[in-house]
């Protein structure tokens, strides 16, 4: 059974109202199939060998699988999520491997059953190499897997600067949804990555696009828990997008920084002129929210947003 990769898990995370609960709507499965064989499924014994080939970027060892007859198309497993040795090269980021694949004939718009292709995971997992490698190959940078992703969000979301830079060079669509009706300016949002906010923006994202729930941009990054999610509100916040627009229940960025105590992010948003009194649909505050922590940060929280 082959190894897992040792990526990491990326969650889309909407903060939804009610009970200061939170959806998570995950692309994590992704990740989890990266690298993983498919349970109660035994690969074939050509499969196994050229997805160890790929995995450790050893070309002349891919060439020699393929010039034993095996397609270059065919997917390394069974299942609906079975890559293809190249989607494999791609979100193993073995460019030299990838080439070699397309140059084999590997066609770069495959899908997986759930329509993924080599592009998804090049933006994703791998590297802005592979990227331009299957851009210049013919991929399509707006083709869409099962549940709406692009191969932008997938770069917005967790993949390399360079890869969000290429796709964006090559003309995807800036303001395109998933069906969860996020774009890729709010998949960098969750990531809490102010650089790829501030790229995405000037190639023309709105900033206060909504969601299927009502989430911005800027209510998903105040729902952010990366380190740097402070500065990505700050950067949507300086391109004009309304601190005050509360999801489909009315909680607005103020409520949920406040409902994770964060004080820098609570901070960014008053001087951006966030109403502090404002009130979601049950009635509740910001400062209701903090002290609904019910611990000491919570409290004084409230405390400095109810004077």
């Amino acid at each position: 059974m082959s190894q897992k990769r040792p990526t990491s898990l990326l969650v889309v995370v909407l903060c939804l109202v009610g009970l200061g609960a939170a959806v998570y709507y995950g692309i994590n499965q992704v990740t989890e199939d990266i690298g993983t064989d498919v349970p109660g499924v035994k690969a074939p014994a050509s499969g196994l060998e050229l997805r160890a080939a790929i995995e450790k970027g050893d070309v002349a060892a891919v060439e020699s699988v393929l010039r034993r007859g095996v397609n270059a198309d065919e997917p390394l497993e069974s299942g609906r999520g079975a890559m293809t040795p190249l989607m494999a090269a791609s979100a193993a980021g073995t460019t030299d491997v990838l080439k070699a694949l397309l140059k084999a004939g590997a066609n770069a718009n495959a899908r997986t059953g759930e329509g993924r292709t080599a592009l998804m995971f090049a933006s994703g997992w791998g590297t802005a190499a592979c990227v331009q490698a299957l851009i210049d190959a013919g991929a399509r940078q707006n083709e869409r897997s099962d549940d709406g992703m692009t191969p932008l969000m997938f770069a917005a979301a967790r993949g390399e600067m360079d890869s969000v830079n290429a796709l964006r060079n090559a003309g995807a669509d800036i303001n395109a949804r998933n069906k969860w009706g996020q774009t890729a300016l709010m998949a960098a949002a969750i990531a809490g990555d102010a650089s790829k906010i501030s790229v995405l923006l000037t190639a023309g994202a709105n900033v206060n696009e909504v969601d299927r729930d009502g989430m911005t941009a800027a209510n998903l990054a105040a729902c952010a828990d990366t380190k740097a999610a402070a500065d990505a509100l700050k950067t949507l916040l300086d391109a004009k997008a309304d601190p005050n627009v509360g999801n489909s229940e009315g909680v607005t960025p103020l409520m949920n920084a406040a409902n994770r105590a964060d004080a820098e992010k609570v901070a960014v948003l008053l001087a951006s002129g966030a109403n502090k009194t404002a009130k979601d649909k049950a009635g509740q505050t910001a400062a209701d929210w903090a002290a609904s922590r019910d611990d000491e940060p919570g409290r004084a929280l409230a405390e400095s947003l109810r004077k």
